[in-house]
This record gives C-alpha cells, structure tokens and sequence, in this order.
C-alpha cells in the first residue's frame, strides 16, 4: 500500500475521530451540567465536588491538550497539504469508485518548492461509503459526489476553537 494512501485514509479518519470526540465532548459537558450534577447533588451530595473535579480534570488535562496538539498538527500539515478532495462514483448498482485527490508542496533539496498531484483511485463498498455520498444517492440519485476534505476538516478545527 502506498504510503501517499496510508497517510491520506490515516489524516482523514484521525481528523474525523478527533472532531467527533470534541463534539461529544461538548455533548457530554452540556449533559452532565444540566442532567448528572443536580441529580448527583440532590441524591448524593456528598459527592458533587468529586465529579465536577472529575470533569474538570479530563477537560483540563485530556481534551483541552488533545485538540491543542489536532491543531498544531493540521496547521503544519496545512502548510504542505493544499487541498484534499474525494470523488465518488457509481459504476454499477453494487460498484462504486473513490478517487483521492491531494495536492501537496513537495520540497526537494532544490530551493523551489513543487506542487505534486496525487490520485489514488479504489473501488468501495456501498457500506464504506460516507453517509452523505448514500444520502445523496438514495434522495437524488446522484450516481457521483465530491467532498473537499480539507475544506470539511479547516471548518471542523475551526468549530473546535469555539
């Protein structure tokens, strides 16, 4: 497998992890200030102290730090990554192509940077396709569709911050 793949399938889904952990974790805050610490302080108070330093550790010491590092890390990758998309499209009833484009600043041991365009084209499984992508299909019957993976990832940095 080639390592411009290992790489792409690995930012995709590490980003998407990342993205969707900080969401819940909102979630999970937002529950548990409105939900878990009034039913805690009004059937064991002698513990509501314990559980809201509980939370305040894992935000402070777990997520806090973990999406410092996502995006320190999508910053620099940024740098080099100028754009990453994915199209997909149906070739058959149960056959569908991805094709990953990226277009990266490959610096060489030359001063002038290069702008290098890498494809990687597979065929997937309908279950391995995004939701959207069936979504789209199954609504529309839009037989392709594209996601700018970079664009989706900026955004969810960027929600990250708020």
């Amino acid at each position: 497998m080639p390592y411009t793949k290992i790489i792409s399938q690995a930012l995709a889904l590490g980003a998407l992890a990342v993205a969707a952990i900080a969401t819940l974790w909102t979630k999970i805050l937002d529950w548990a200030k409105s939900s878990l610490f009034p039913w805690i302080e009004k059937n064991l108070p002698a513990l509501i102290d314990l559980v809201k330093d509980a939370f305040t550790w894992v935000d402070h010491k777990v997520m806090v730090p973990t999406r410092q590092i996502v995006k320190r890390a999508w910053s620099s990758l940024r740098k080099q990554l100028l754009k990453m998309a994915v199209y997909f499209e149906r070739q058959s009833p149960s056959e569908w192509i991805r094709k990953m484009t990226s277009w990266v600043v490959e610096v060489l041991n030359s001063a002038e940077p290069k702008v290098k365009k890498i494809e990687i084209v597979e065929e997937v499984n309908w279950d391995d396709l995004p939701q959207e992508v069936r979504k789209s299909w199954m609504k529309n019957n839009e037989s392709s569709h594209e996601l700018d993976v970079t664009e989706t990832r900026d955004q969810q940095i960027a929600e990250m911050t708020n």
